[in-house]
């Protein structure tokens, strides 16, 4: 059975030599610079792995959570709980994905089915039991004081290692979407009705779509708990779903890369604006909408298009 003909999704055509460049600057820039430039490089390379991972819902499913931080905060106290317990790093990450996978596979079924909105209303709900979860009980997350921990590792190295996992995340997530799967998803996207009509099971493509991305956010909550040495109930708040699907829409849903762009761009300006003024949410909004009005396809789309 062949798979319908979809239009192709965006694929990066910047130069190989600009990428290159870009790739150096982003690896040894941040290091070199030290301080706070370090800490805030580390910071957006976490959000980054979670924004792709998120893209391969929103843009190549055609799937919208708004309760994909439970993964993200899943994995956080699962990293804070082992690390604490003196548990190996490498183990721990790996722990800390599968554990946002098992939680997508127990409530992916349900929020999958109820589909369209209810999908969006479902995560939202569930990430909201996950939430309070998290600040009730106290024994175990430390309550709204939330868990600090000692992270095994931190700086530079750190910086390293969330380089590494965003380049595994890219590679593995263009591999998924280019692949007879990544294709299927695609024409579920574009028409569901007519994907099950030639004998595809949508709700099992979509349903392993979930469980990849959840696995990859969970792993970038890790990340963003080793870095910042605690994790609370703010991780797992809804509005940090928000945030993260604004990420995706800010630098373009579909591309992969547009994401990774989306959430360094955000980071940025959070952490620039911010400090000058508490209307720093008003430039984020603003520049959303100057990036809506000139195409949908966000800041990447831009990019590409550009002479």
């Amino acid at each position: 059975m062949s798979v319908p003909a979809t239009a192709p999704a965006a694929h990066l055509r910047v130069p190989r030599p600009v990428l290159l460049a870009l790739a150096g600057a982003a690896l040894v820039m941040p290091p070199l610079l030290g301080g706070y430039p370090l800490y805030l490089a580390t910071e957006a390379l976490c959000w980054a792995i979670a924004a792709a991972a998120l893209d391969l819902l929103v843009g190549y499913a055609g799937l919208t959570p708004l309760g994909h931080i439970a993964m993200w905060g899943l994995g956080g106290y699962v990293t804070a709980l082992l690390t604490r317990a003196g548990v190996p790093l490498p183990l721990t990450l790996a722990v800390a994905a599968a554990s946002a996978a098992v939680y997508s596979a127990l409530t992916a079924p349900l929020a999958l089915r109820a589909g369209g909105l209810g999908f969006l209303m479902l995560t939202l709900a569930f990430a909201q039991m996950l939430a309070s979860l998290a600040a009730k009980w106290t024994a175990v997350t430390g309550g709204t004081d939330g868990l600090t921990f000692t992270p095994a590792v931190g700086g530079t190295p750190l910086y390293a290692l969330s380089v590494a996992a965003l380049a595994l995340t890219l590679w593995t997530l263009t591999r998924v979407t280019r692949s007879p799967f990544g294709r299927v998803l695609e024409a579920i996207r574009q028409n569901a009705p007519r994907a099950r009509a030639l004998g595809y099971p949508v709700l099992a493509y979509q349903f392993g779509a979930v469980l990849i991305a959840s696995a990859f956010i969970g792993l970038a909550g890790a990340l963003g708990a080793v870095h910042r040495g605690i994790v609370t109930p703010s991780d797992v708040f809804w509005l940090q779903s928000a945030v993260l699907l604004i990420m995706v829409l800010l630098g373009g849903a579909r591309s992969l890369w547009g994401p990774v762009l989306g959430a360094v761009l955000y980071t940025a300006l959070q952490a620039v604006v911010s400090s000058r003024t508490d209307l720093w949410a008003g430039a984020v909004g603003a520049l959303l909408i100057a990036v809506v009005l000139a195409g949908r396809g966000g800041l990447w789309s831009l990019m590409r298009r550009a002479p």
